[in-house]
């Protein structure tokens, strides 16, 4: 018969994941867990030389194993393929690194180098990652490693819903936990991090394809497979100018005694020999050092960075007799495994905290990350100069070492207990009890209200300053005879109220004019004159002579009053 189960009926024979690794069977009315039997996996051997890792299924219970793509680029002109293939390229143009075949994650890797047309020998590595909707760009200026995402810049401590920067003054690392990739960024070189799972077989640009092949590593846009060196110039970002190498790269360097570069198959780094063969870094060291060249740290630090992020951090600078050490600036301390994100008093990575709340992969990333914190091994570099045993990080962009964690001021630097400033119209003190910003309006004199009974002006505050004092203003009306709105001007003006100001006192102005009809203008009646003697406002017409015409059709004009007499004469003269 059937069973119950959580007060849910399931048929005979039917079986149900329970959790912790475990199947529940109905059989005959009773329900029984076993524990999930696992297949068999056997580790397979990557081309690139890692050790295989062991990929979890979703509900965490059974692994597999898979061979990471990891790519590598430093010293300017090296090369490490996502499966392991080792060649040698320095044009100095943007590339893809990275290119999905098929469009899947929407995600894209290039670099580029910008360099300056006085001196072409100075070319900053750039790395660019675009994800979604977000472009990452990863720098150096100054010594420094500087990211942007949308050409905001940004500290590491960053996180947002697709991706996390963590990192040092040293090395930068971006991570993506929806699609498992890690890039490591620091000035001379990077590394890329990519799973099979998602990428395998589709990939192609300048770190080839992740398909733990090397066969088909260097292969052309067109997808024929060439030789790196004809290959690689193709993977050119269109628009984008290409500066001619900025040295030459010899194929078969002269031998040399490049004592520098054992410091790979030694003892210091014996921890990563089984998990990162040194093989193509020691290749690229010797080169580096027999052609004279002055990257050859370089190579050791490329190897260094991916033995951290195969999960072995190595303390190596010091075994190079000085030639590789690091200088940190006053005040700050190097260390070879510290942290990848340094812990600051306005901790910006407090959103990571509660990784309850993540999904498994970016619970995995998180938990790695908080870890990082505390000093642990990560699978990035967490090498570069920290505040000393004591003291505090106060935040990224002022980058100041402080015994406690003090106020912060309206510069964004620390303020100590008990420090008072003035910041816009308030006065503030750093409160020795609470460590907080505590801000008060700025006292303002009293002030007595002016009179302001004349005519035309009335009463209103005037801020000057932070300080708001009354005053006495025009109200924007006319004024005569101390009434205002009244419009002076005789019968024959008209006059307005306009919106000019008199500089002096700063009432409207009042504006007059008279308006007639023109005094000469074309009429078709003689004997018409324009009187302006008149009382009224403007001038009229008054008839002044007349205009006879007589038999013969001549026309004739007389005054007023001698008209009659002399036309009359006229008429005698012709009778």
């Amino acid at each position: 018969g059937g069973c119950e189960w959580h007060y849910k009926p399931c048929g005979n024979g039917e079986s149900w994941p329970v959790g912790n690794c475990s199947t529940a069977t109905c059989s005959n009315g009773k329900v029984s867990t076993t524990p999930i039997i696992c297949p068999s996996v056997q580790a397979p051997i990557c081309a690139n030389g890692h050790k295989p890792v062991q990929v979890y299924d979703a509900d965490g219970c059974c692994f597999h194993y898979e061979c990471e793509c990891v790519c590598s680029v430093w010293g300017g002109s090296h090369f490490l393929t996502l499966d392991g293939k080792s060649y040698s390229f320095n044009e100095t143009c943007s590339h893809y690194l990275v290119k999905e075949i098929i469009s899947r994650y929407n995600l894209t890797i290039s670099t580029n180098r910008d360099c300056s047309a006085a001196d072409t020998t100075l070319c900053p590595l750039a790395i660019s990652i675009t994800y979604q909707s977000y472009v990452v760009v990863l720098t150096q200026s100054v010594g420094s490693e500087m990211a942007f995402i949308n050409q905001k810049r940004i500290y590491p401590g960053y996180s947002n819903s697709a991706l996390q920067l963590l990192g040092t003054d040293m090395a930068m690392g971006v991570v993506i936990p929806d699609i498992n990739t890690t890039v490591v960024y620091r000035g001379s070189s990077f590394s890329i991090d990519l799973p099979n799972t998602l990428f395998g077989g589709n990939t192609e640009g300048l770190c080839g394809t992740c398909d733990n092949s090397q066969a088909n590593d260097c292969r052309a846009p067109d997808g024929q497979v060439e030789s790196c060196s004809d290959s690689a110039p193709q993977w050119t970002i269109p628009g984008k100018p290409c500066i001619p190498p900025f040295s030459p790269y010899t194929v078969n360097p002269p031998q040399c005694e490049a004592v520098l570069c054992e410091v790979l198959t030694s003892s210091v780094f014996s921890a990563c020999h089984a998990l990162v063969p040194p093989g193509p870094f020691l290749a690229a060291c010797q080169h580096d050092v027999c052609s004279g060249g002055n990257g050859s740290c370089s190579s050791l630090e490329a190897y260094a960075t991916e033995c951290t992020m195969a999960g072995v951090c190595i303390d190596w600078r010091g075994a190079t007799g000085g030639l590789c050490d690091h200088e940190c600036p006053s005040g700050k301390v190097y260390r070879a495994c510290g942290p990848s994100v340094e812990t600051t008093c306005s901790d910006r990575y407090g959103g990571l905290r509660d990784v309850t709340q993540l999904r498994p992969v970016q619970r995995m990333t998180a938990c790695l990350s908080l870890r990082l914190q505390n000093g642990g091994a990560s699978s990035l570099s967490g090498e570069g100069c920290f505040c000393p045993p004591g003291s505090t990080l106060f935040n990224r962009v002022h980058d100041t070492c402080v015994t406690s964690c003090y106020c912060v001021g309206p510069d964004g630097g620390p303020k100590q207990p008990g420090e008072s400033w003035t910041s816009g119209c308030s006065s503030c003190q750093c409160d020795q009890d609470s460590m907080s910003v505590q801000c008060t309006p700025l006292p303002c004199p009293e002030v007595q209200n002016p009179d302001c009974s004349e005519p035309g002006q009335q009463l209103a505050n005037r801020t000057d300053g932070c300080c708001t004092a009354p005053t006495c203003v025009p109200k924007g009306v006319c004024v005569h005879d101390q009434a205002e709105f009244l419009v002076p001007g005789s019968p024959c003006q008209d006059c307005v109220c306009s919106p000019q100001t008199d500089p002096a006192t700063q009432l409207n102005v009042i504006t007059c004019s008279v308006t007639c009809s023109p005094t000469r203008r074309p009429s078709p009646l003689q004997g018409f004159e324009y009187d302006a003697s008149g009382d009224g406002c403007c001038g009229e017409c008054v008839q002044k002579s007349c205009v006879i015409t007589l038999e013969d059709q001549s026309t004739h004009t007389v005054e007023v009053r001698a008209v009659l007499k002399t036309a009359m004469m006229m008429m005698k003269m012709k009778v």
